[in-house]
């Protein structure tokens, strides 16, 4: 399988959540902390930190810091200067 067909696969089944699929709608359009994310889908901490690992170890997220921030950021937005502070 291509490396693009890869990562099309991934991309896939990290969509096959709609806790993830809310994640990375929100995601696509700025940079939010884990807080924030929780607190815009309705979703503890604890679940927001577990499906952001599964996005991460797909490659469809990053994390980025600013100030003391970990802010959390969809891979297409990141040489897009999407960035802000929680």
């Amino acid at each position: 399988m291509k490396e693009a067909e890869k990562r099309a696969v991934s991309i896939f089944k990290a969509l096959s959540c709609p806790t993830r699929y809310k994640i990375i709608k929100l995601l696509s359009k700025r940079a939010v902390c884990t807080g924030e994310i929780g607190t815009l889908i309705g979703k503890s901490p604890t679940t927001v930190s577990k499906h952001l690992k599964i996005l991460r170890d797909f490659d469809i997220l990053y994390y980025i810091t600013k100030d003391r921030n970990v802010l959390k950021q969809f891979e297409e937005e990141r040489n897009h200067g999407n960035n802000r502070t929680c």
